[in-house]
């Protein structure tokens, strides 16, 4: 990791704590080949996701969650974007997972901040299967919306 603070360094691993499961579920969820519609857009809200768009058999929605901006689009079992992008301090943070791979970035904006290449180092490392659901996940979930 690059020369971060203490406190910008127990802010990364509450980050990499949030978002490893986070993504993992919505993966999942957009994986799943028995899953109803409107069960799904159900679990994107218990995410947070509440401006969920449908247009023609797709789903589409952007929501800004924690600092991130995030957006899919799904347009049937199977077949999906998920991009998933920092801000603020993140900036230049980004993951692009589909149903062929997932690709992490560290410099997709024009100025990347620097905790954004270590947060996908953080990400990387953490994002494997079988994943923990950890309580900065489950305390995130559990707010109300």
């Amino acid at each position: 990791m690059t020369n971060i603070k203490i406190h910008e360094k127990g802010s990364l691993t509450r980050t990499t704590e949030f978002l490893v499961p986070f993504t993992k579920t919505i993966v999942d969820l957009l994986s799943n080949a028995t899953i109803k519609e409107w069960v799904l857009v159900k679990e994107l809200k218990t995410l947070h996701m509440e401006k969920v768009n449908f247009s023609d058999g797709a789903i589409n929605t952007t929501n800004i969650v924690e600092n991130f901006s995030v957006s899919i689009l799904y347009v049937g079992i199977r077949n999906f974007i998920l991009t998933i992008r920092g801000i603020e301090e993140y900036d230049g943070f980004c993951i692009i997972v589909t149903n062929k791979g997932i690709v992490v970035n560290d410099n997709s904006s024009e100025t990347p901040k620097d905790l954004a290449k270590d947060l996908k180092q953080s990400f990387l490392s953490n994002y494997k299967s079988p994943y923990l659901i950890t309580d900065t996940f489950l305390k995130f979930r559990n707010e109300s919306i």
